[in-house]
């Protein structure tokens, strides 16, 4: 079984008010240290990767926090999904593999991804071919070969966008269990009680 996890990087506000915001919402989440205007919140109620709940608490994050907000989900390493929020709204929506859940469909290149609103929403409007190059790549014809999975994807793509590292690959249940990849382990993650 390969890597699952779920994200919302927000860009402007500091951890403290981060952690206002995710207390008035009433969510049981962690918090990351800001980098750089960045902080990523791991939020419980959104692991389960229901694009409902992903959607609803990001319009509310967005808004709360009156700051865009990138939410993230990898889903068994194979498939790579993203959103971006800001003021309430849902802007765009991401899926590297559209096909993933029909058995029967060849696979094709990815769906979506506003290379020039994610950037411009991130601050990192000089970075919008990159972003696109890593958007479009179809890894499974290895497009693009220092980015061999979706993991890498979204790594390369979160780094392009200015992004702290722990946005991928850390998730809510790593972080309460004490398991998280080891460049992290020394990272403060403030725990929210909803």
């Amino acid at each position: 079984m390969g890597l699952f996890y779920t994200t919302f990087t927000i860009h402007g506000p500091d951890a403290t008010k981060v952690v206002a915001a995710l207390k008035a919402l009433g969510r049981s989440a962690f918090v990351s240290p800001t980098v750089e205007r960045h902080t990523v919140i791991y939020d419980q109620k959104t692991e389960e990767q229901d694009f409902a709940e992903i959607e609803s608490f990001g319009k509310k994050l967005s808004e709360a926090c009156e700051a865009p907000v990138l939410g993230a989900a990898l889903h068994d390493d194979d498939v790579l999904y993203l959103w971006l929020f800001q003021s309430g709204e849902q802007l765009d929506f991401y899926n590297s593999l559209p096909q993933y859940f029909d058995p029967d469909a060849e696979p094709g290149p990815p769906e979506g991804g506003d290379s020039a609103a994610l950037c411009e929403a991130f601050g990192q409007a000089g970075k919008k071919d990159c972003v696109e190059e890593f958007l479009r790549a179809n890894l499974l014809d290895d497009e693009v070969p220092e980015i061999p999975g979706e993991l890498e994807r979204h790594q390369a793509l979160i780094k392009e966008l200015g992004m702290p590292s722990f946005a991928a690959a850390v998730t809510y249940s790593s972080i309460d269990g004490n398991y998280v990849p080891e460049e992290f382990d020394k990272t403060k993650f403030a725990r929210v009680s909803g």
